[in-house]
């Protein structure tokens, strides 16, 4: 199970030391309460909440602050994650969504601030304005990248907006009878390594963590000698920060699970290589209740490194599922003669999958009579 603590699971921090167990205990429920509602939002409303903190003064206040040298608020990387390349080709792309400025105006804003991306160089972007890797001041980073400073304020405005806008920049083909669209997060890439990365669309879910100094963040708001207002302000903030941290961790733990366990599957786009990921398991391997894990990853797809969209939660497909395809590819061998305990020892050695002799039987009674064959 997932381990929320009282302070980082409530955005207005407003917890304090107390004695009774019933308060504790009410404190945690309403911890969960909110976490679970962070990790049912839809990306895009998530990114346009976050893209309201990171739009106030306070927040750039807070990124470029420093208490006795120590930076407040960084960025953290995950590893095998990125930036997808099709970010810098949006300008060519349609522009949707529910901004209040016309499509034509938003496209000309992009053309615009691409172009000033294109002049600063991908590298420069990604560490000064994605990753902010060096913590370099906002006057500072102009200078570096041979910008204003206005125009250097425009494209970091720019990440936080398209990270808004990338679900309606990118959206899903897929069909499904849920009532809620997939958000396509991005598309499984082959590393010069043979592992496996994912490249996002949205700018927010490449960046990684929110990285809070909490001692350098009380001695700076005890130098700033802030008012009761700005104090609530800033303790909303860092709680909303500390919560998409949580949701944030929680999704990529899942996702570099997955990345390490579909390898064959992603190397290969060979149905039967696909490798059986049971959902409680992965949930008791990371620490995280089943329903968390659920969460995670509902109504969310990606883009195969072939380009076929699918649905996270179908690269979590149960035993026989996978014992299925594999069943399909050695009938197309020609093994269909093959005894079930035979066949058993089959899939154990070459597709390192243990089956019983019954599942087997099971899977090939579905196979001569699948549900949706109609009766002569």
């Amino acid at each position: 199970m997932l381990l929320v603590s009282n302070r980082m699971a409530d955005p207005n921090l407003n917890f304090k030391q107390v004695v009774s167990p019933n308060v504790i205990q009410r404190t945690v429920l309403v911890g969960r309460v909110k976490m679970a509602q962070a990790l049912k939002m839809p990306e895009g409303e998530w990114a346009k909440l976050l893209s309201e903190v990171e739009h106030d003064p306070l927040f750039h206040e807070l990124v470029n602050a420093r208490a006795e040298g120590k930076r407040i608020v960084k960025f953290k990387r995950f590893s095998r994650t990125g930036l997808s390349n099709q970010f810098y080709e949006s300008q060519d792309m349609d522009v949707v969504g529910s901004s209040g400025l016309s499509p034509e105006t938003l496209l000309e804003q992009k053309k615009h601030l691409m172009a000033l991306i294109q002049k600063i160089g991908q590298e420069k972007f990604e560490r000064y304005f994605l990753y902010r890797e060096d913590g370099d001041t906002a006057e500072h980073i102009a200078e570096l990248c041979g910008v204003t400073l206005e125009e250097a304020k425009q494209v970091q405005d720019f990440v936080v907006d398209m990270s808004v806008q990338a679900e309606f920049n990118h959206p899903s083909k897929l069909q499904t009878s849920d009532l809620v669209k997939p958000t396509v997060i991005g598309q499984i890439v082959k590393n010069d390594d043979n592992t496996f990365s994912i490249s996002y669309y949205s700018p927010h879910m490449a960046r990684g963590l929110y990285d809070i100094d909490r001692g350098a963040l009380r001695r700076w708001q005890k130098a700033q000698k802030m008012d009761r207002s700005a104090a609530a302000k800033l303790r909303k903030y860092i709680g909303l920060l500390e919560l998409a941290n949580l949701k944030q961790g929680a999704f990529w733990r899942v996702i570099d699970h997955l990345l390490k366990a579909q390898k064959s599957y992603f190397e290969t786009n060979d149905s039967s290589l696909l490798a059986p990921v049971s959902l409680r398991k992965v949930a008791a391997k990371l620490e995280f209740a089943p329903s968390t894990l659920s969460r995670v990853l509902a109504a969310k797809s990606v883009l195969l490194p072939w380009g076929r969209e699918i649905l996270l939660l179908d690269l979590m497909p149960g035993q026989r599922h996978v014992v299925l395809n594999i069943l399909e590819k050695l009938r197309d061998e020609g093994k269909a003669h093959m005894t079930d305990m035979a066949l058993s020892h089959e899939i154990e050695e070459r597709f390192h999958v243990k089956v019983s002799r019954r599942t087997i039987t099971a899977c090939r009674h579905v196979l001569d009579h699948p549900p949706h064959a109609k009766a002569a």
